[in-house]
């Protein structure tokens, strides 16, 4: 288990720490067994998302190998100036239609060009006349007219292909040439400056027929830069269904199988379960453009593939056969999600009827069976034909996937209760979030909820489990991340996480599953902010965050132990540290501002021109400025106006009128911003949840979370307001017409968190502690209840700042480092790092 760290300790000598004063005491109580903690508590979430399969884990290293990149999700899409636009359909909560635009490109041959040396004269075009699989139609058909000094298609892979010397790479080729054609053709390898690392004659079947040719490259050197070539030595016409280029090293070594770095970290994380394939992917961008797991089964060039809702096509390579076969060879169990006739509804939130809902259940049913079946069931026969008769070890099914509302209520029933009577032993998953409720008729045995937030929110709610009611389901946080206001990841985030992660374990009864997400990123393609691995086409990496992961996940024990804990709170959060823009904004509402006037900490009162349009930034929304006032008029969400002459910062007021003419809610008022844009800053949410309550919430990259209570606050249409905010260095108040409303104020923020297990298989006390403050902390650590020797292990994950993050270039700055500690008692006192997460492991006597 702790083997499987990086880096080993001598043995430890330091000063004894016993006559520091002390900041934490933690009581731990052997005599009293707590919860168990499952074995399923840590898993994996994939989804294609960053170039996370194609390109990443996947080991294809040919990019749009079957020339379906630029195959429309179906007939009604369109592209429109490098936009890929949906068909306007119905979102079911709203009852209108809805539309998008969505990342396509102009390059009509991703991946592929064709190269023309000196006056040689051909031409490339994509066709679906005479198809070889009428499931992936699509071919490159290039014409040689007078190859003279040269004529290649060429792909540069995925940001380059990464060769290494002496290994052997696999080309399987689906080509048709004439039977007039009396040559062959020429495959190589090519480094930087075109140097040839490789090269082979493929001897064609010259019958106007596909033919398929497989044969190995051998690099006669180490690049990243490479590219595979087509050579055309005489003219005539070629078409290519498929080519496709597999390092003959892969995980496990599976054919079509993973690349083996990016594979090997994630086996690092020993998951208990991996998820599978998402994500909004599952759901698509309309019901057309879902995942389709019969889509990705069989011979990988049949596979269609289809537009990925993150901004590319997938290959549908890493598909559900390789995602099982990916769970045995990590040895973790798998949960699929199906989609439960409903689109994403962050998109277009299209619905089926629920008559059309039957297809969705008997196609999960069908997954379900290809998976788990007899080989006597037709999809379990299906299995057994492609080369593995037994079941595979599929223990989980979620339900849909981030879908609410009461279509979803409805379809969760009819799925669950479909699945349940056949697959009883399954555990099913709904979408439903903590605090939801479950309005489903029937039960559900797990709940989903998700977090994507703040450091502070982290901090402030690792208790947010401890208090739930038991018994009715149990919780699998399928999704959560720091990923707001922390760039990439820091060390900050990293320390958040776990903290949150000590309040799942500690409540491991209640939640016995979380998956971190996203898992994997291709730094040349970054579609989310935050995410857990990094590579490129050489190299893979986990930031902190991972190697929390990996420590909790490592270190688990068989159940936890009570602990107490004081902890010494001395030091408040600032609320605001720094002077910021001020700005207006409206959610699903129409509203008018005016006579907006700021007074800063001296005194000084700065007064708003609204007539004077250089003193705005228009964001998001339909603004308009008529005698003295902004106007906004859309009914879109987190609308934006920016005020670009004043800042305001601790002692300042801002002073102005309000006016909602229509709409769902309040009013938004913006200050404290470190830029013109929403990146970080503060929020008064006036009239929001439905026009219900007020509070204030902080805002990092566009996205906000609650810091105040919430107040009982509802505003009026047609009625001007008398809006006053006064600021302070730890808080802030807000009036209306002259009456206090709210009140907040920072309260000391914890930032050291703990919890404590008993691991049965070693006879270890296992203690996890976070501290992530900037002081050493000195904590007295007292075990109840048995004596426990002075040898023991520490495993440290510690940085310098909050800011500090592991790269490419330096991807073993941050990492658990393990010593050997001969000074444990049944009480000591132990100084933990600055910025750490510190994890003790005590032999009981």
């Amino acid at each position: 288990m702790r083997k499987q760290l990086l880096f080993f300790g001598l043995f430890l000598s330091l000063l004894s720490c016993q006559t520091q004063d002390v900041d934490m005491t933690i009581d731990v109580d052997l005599t009293s067994k707590g919860n168990k903690v499952p074995s399923s508590l840590y898993g994996i979430f994939f989804e294609e998302i960053n170039h996370a399969g194609d390109g990443g884990l996947y080991g294809e290293l040919l990019m749009n190998r079957s020339f379906e990149e630029r195959v429309l999700p179906d007939k009604n899409y369109t592209v429109d100036n490098g936009d890929l636009l949906p068909p306007e359909v119905i979102n079911h909560l709203e009852g209108h239609p809805t539309r998008g635009r969505f990342k396509w490109g102009n390059d009509p041959y991703p991946g592929w060009s064709l190269l023309k040396k000196g006056e040689a004269e051909a031409s490339m075009e994509l066709t679906t006349n005479s198809p070889n699989y009428l499931t992936a139609p699509t071919s490159m058909l290039v014409k040689v007219k007078n190859p003279l000094d040269g004529v290649s298609l060429v792909n540069s892979g995925y940001w380059g292909i990464h060769l290494k010397k002496d290994e052997r790479y696999a080309l399987r080729m689906i080509a048709r040439t004439a039977n007039t054609y009396k040559g062959n053709l020429v495959v190589r390898l090519i480094g930087a400056n075109g140097k040839e690392l490789a090269k082979e004659t493929i001897t064609t079947n010259n019958d106007g027929k596909w033919n398929e040719y497989k044969l190995f490259l051998t690099a006669n050197d180490t690049t990243t830069v490479g590219k595979f070539c087509i050579d055309f030595p005489r003219e005539g016409n070629f078409s290519f269904d498929y080519v496709s280029l597999f390092p003959e090293k892969t995980f496990k070594g599976r054919k079509n199988g993973m690349r083996s770095d990016v594979a090997e970290m994630l086996q690092g994380l020993n998951p208990a379960f991996i998820r599978w394939p998402g994500g909004c992917v599952v759901e698509g961008i309309t019901l057309n453009n879902r995942i389709e797991w019969k889509q990705t089964i069989g011979d990988p060039a049949a596979r269609p593939g289809e537009y990925d809702t993150w901004g590319y096509r997938s290959t549908g390579g890493f598909g559900y056969k390789e995602f099982l076969d990916f769970c045995e060879d990590t040895g973790a169990k798998g949960m699929f999600v199906c989609n439960v006739g409903i689109a994403c509804q962050a998109r277009t939130g299209e619905a089926c009827s629920d008559k059309e809902a039957e297809l969705f259940i008997q196609d999960a049913l069908d997954a379900i069976e290809y998976a788990i079946g007899d080989v006597s069931t037709t999809w379990g026969a299906v299995r057994a034909k492609a080369g593995h008769p037994a079941p595979y070890p599929l223990s989980y099914v979620e339900i849909g996937n981030e879908n609410f509302g009461p279509v979803y209520d409805k379809r969760f029933d009819m799925f669950y209760s479909a699945i349940k009577a056949k697959y009883p032993q399954l555990k099913l998953i709904s979408n439903h979030g903590l605090g939801d409720g479950v309005k489903s008729v029937v039960k559900t045995d797990l709940i989903d909820p998700h977090w994507y937030v703040a450091p502070e929110y982290f901090f402030k709610n690792a208790t947010i489990f401890d208090n739930i009611e038991r018994g009715n389901y149990q919780i699998y946080v399928g999704e959560y991340a720091c990923n707001q206001g922390v760039g990439g990841g820091n060390m900050l985030a990293a320390l958040s996480e776990a903290a949150f992660i000590t309040g799942m374990e500690r409540n491991s009864d209640l939640v016995t599953m979380a998956s971190y997400a996203p898992l994997l990123e291709n730094v040349n393609d970054r579609g989310w902010p935050t995410n857990l691995i990094w590579m490129n086409n050489h190299q893979v990496m986990g930031r902190s965050s991972y190697y929390v992961q990996k420590m909790f996940a490592d270190n688990m024990p068989s159940y936890n132990l009570n602990t107490t804990a004081e902890i010494n709170l001395t030091e408040k959060e600032p609320f605001i540290s720094q002077e910021g823009y001020v700005g207006f904004g409206t959610w699903s509402t129409q509203t008018m501002f005016r006579d907006l006037k700021v007074t800063d900490s001296k005194g000084e009162v700065i007064v708003a021109d609204m007539n004077d349009a250089s003193q705005w930034i228009v964001g998001k929304g339909e603004w308009e400025s008529t005698d003295g006032a902004y106007t906004q008029l859309s009914n879109e969400n987190r609308t934006t106006l920016i005020w670009n002459k004043a800042k305001i910062g601790a002692g300042s007021t801002i002073e102005f009128q309000a006016q909602k003419l229509g709409g769902s809610e309040g009013f938004l008022v913006y200050f404290g911003l470190e830029n013109t844009d929403l990146g970080k800053g503060y929020m008064l949410n006036v009239g929001g949840w439905g026009n219900s309550v007020s509070a204030i919430e902080t805002i990092h990259d566009n996205s906000s979370t609650t810091i105040s209570e919430k107040v009982a606050d509802k505003i009026n249409e047609n009625q001007w307001y008398n809006i006053k905010i006064v600021v302070s260095e730890f808080g802030a108040e807000y009036f209306v017409d002259g009456d206090l409303i709210l009140t907040h104020e920072s309260e000391p923020l914890n930032r050291k968190f703990h919890v404590a297990g008993y691991d049965e298989d070693t006879n270890e006390i296992i203690i996890k502690v976070v501290n992530a403050t900037d002081k050493s902390s000195f904590t007295q650590i007292n075990i109840n209840g048995a004596e426990v020797e002075k040898e023991g292990a520490v495993i440290t994950l510690s940085a310098k700042s909050k800011e500090d993050e592991n790269s490419l270039e330096d991807p073993y700055k941050i990492m658990p480092v393990e010593i050997q500690y001969n000074k444990f008692a049944s009480s000591f006192v132990y100084e933990f790092k600055p910025n750490s997460l510190t994890i003790l492991r005590l032999k009981r006597k």
